[in-house]
């Protein structure tokens, strides 16, 4: 049943994934409805998916790289339907739906099995500790492709370039606003869930904080987004610069999401790592 719903899930996103090429290069009402559509059922079919394998494990699903790249994926597909909900974003679903379908995949080709969680593992605080980071993760992953749309559109603004594309598309000012939102929320999740995952370590190791490569990197990107959001904020950081920096930012926390994993993982490496 969960390789159907997988199935079809990757048709879904596959569908808004060629609905939002369409509105690209020829705007259609039904083409951006169509292209919603199949990524709010993509969205509800992972959740369903997301939802039964939690309740046979018992606790979430997120026991390896496959698993948490799933959820991410989901979060990312989640976070923009929100979005679309207040801005005029369709043009985004022709970037969304291939994050969406990669999630997907990985759940469907991962091997790994569901494992039963040790005891230690079972505080309420790590699962939290980890789904505010993935929270987080989206909502940066997001702030970054809404700040490479705002370099694009402002490119093809000043070489006077015209196109039905680029009428599809919201105003600078409102993809630069909408950057930093996404930024915000992203940093109130990430800092949440390193105070969950402090208070999860003081109660299971005795320790709250433990200086291993993942933990350090971790504090990296928070430095990184809290002085971006400052920058923003009050020294008035704003349009391509805070643009560019976003997706610097993202970079960072794509290196400590593959490249510590891949090289120094440290106790992050194991189930729930």
């Amino acid at each position: 049943m969960e390789a159907l719903l997988l199935d079809l899930a990757l048709g879904a996103y596959l569908i808004a994934t060629l609905a939002a090429g369409v509105t690209l290069l020829q705007p259609n009402l039904k083409a951006t409805r169509l292209g919603v559509l199949a990524l709010v059922a993509g969205f509800m079919l992972g959740s369903v998916v997301l939802l039964v394998r939690s309740l046979r494990l018992g606790a979430l699903v997120l026991s390896g790289g496959a698993e948490q790249v799933a959820l991410f994926s989901w979060l990312v597909v989640g976070i923009y339907l929100v979005v679309q909900l207040r801005s005029r974003l369709a043009a985004l679903a022709g970037l969304v739906g291939p994050i969406g379908f990669i999630g997907a995949l990985a759940a469907l080709g991962s091997s790994e099995q569901p494992v039963d969680v040790p005891e230690l593992l079972r505080s309420p605080w790590l699962p939290v500790h980890i789904t505010l980071a993935v929270v987080g993760d989206a909502a940066f992953a997001l702030a970054g492709l809404v700040s490479a749309i705002y370099l694009w559109q402002e490119r093809q603004l000043k070489a006077r370039a015209t196109g039905k594309a680029l009428a599809r598309l919201p105003s600078l000012e409102t993809l630069d606003r909408l950057s930093f939102r996404l930024l915000a929320w992203g940093f109130l999740t990430l800092t949440l869930s390193i105070m969950a995952g402090a208070l999860w370590a003081e109660l299971a190791h005795g320790r709250m904080l433990n200086w291993e490569p993942r933990t350090i990197w971790t504090v990296v990107v928070w430095l990184v987004y809290a002085l971006l959001l400052h920058g923003r904020a009050s020294v008035g950081w704003g349009g391509r610069r805070a643009a560019r920096l976003t997706i610097v930012g993202f970079c960072v926390l794509a290196v400590s999401l593959v490249g510590v994993r891949l090289l120094a993982p440290g106790s992050h490496s194991g189930a729930y790592g």
